[in-house]
């Protein structure tokens, strides 16, 4: 309960200041999946630690997010009290953290709308980095779809928002990873993957697109007759 007063306070406060002051703009709320019905995995590129700041603002009231995030956050009594309010499931990064898998797959199940970002770390060039198959995992296990989102603007930080430089958020329309086997081999689990993230390059600015521009190119080049 005071886990969500927080964040409706939050929500609204956001919610003044993008129409008062911010050059924030969003799109595509249309393609979300009805909040009533379903769990669903928003799979974001990611440029700064405001990021999940901006994608829970930019989300309609109803759809407050949980997310994913590394477990050295919540070293600290206090941030890890706020985080766990906010609905923050920890994971250790770099290993095969099945705990919080499994309980980011039961949080889905129970219809929450969870907040991944595939490239596992902030970008420092601002273009798509290599993509890991959590999400695309979670999404097999869970039964829920993935929404990509794109983000740009975010890069320049709290200073450039101050700064009215312009964010701008969009939410693409979901989809199903298609797996014939929960036990996926590995060469399948790098095409889910890979699928995912053009999912989401494909909304982004070409500018952002990053190590996926490339293949968005071979994908849009008429094929050789």
């Amino acid at each position: 309960m005071l886990g969500a007063l927080m964040y409706l306070f939050l929500w609204v406060s956001f919610a003044i200041s993008r129409r008062l002051w911010f050059r924030w703009s969003v799109s595509g709320v249309s393609n979300l999946p009805p909040r009533h019905q379903m769990g669903m995995i928003l799979a974001s590129n990611h440029l700064d630690w405001t990021d999940i700041h901006v994608i829970g603002a930019s989300l309609p009231l109803a759809y407050r997010p949980s997310w994913i995030a590394k477990s050295e956050i919540f070293r600290n009594p206090i941030v890890k009290w706020w985080l766990y309010q906010m609905q923050v499931i920890p994971i250790q990064r770099g290993k095969r953290d099945t705990a919080a898998l499994d309980e980011a797959v039961h949080a889905l199940k129970q219809g929450a709308v969870v907040v991944i970002f595939p490239e596992g770390h902030r970008s420092r060039t601002g273009g798509l980095q290599h993509g890991r198959g959590g999400a695309v995992r979670l999404a097999i296990a869970s039964g829920c779809p993935i929404v990509p989102v794109a983000l740009h603007g975010t890069e320049h930080g709290p200073r450039g928002a101050l700064s009215r430089k312009p964010i701008h958020v969009h939410f693409g329309e979901p989809y199903y990873p298609k797996a014939e086997d929960a036990a996926l081999p590995k060469d399948r689990m790098d095409q889910l993957t890979e699928e995912m993230m053009l999912h989401i390059a494909t909304i982004l600015p070409e500018q952002y697109q990053g190590v996926y521009h490339q293949r968005m190119l071979e994908q849009s080049s008429p094929v050789a007759e």
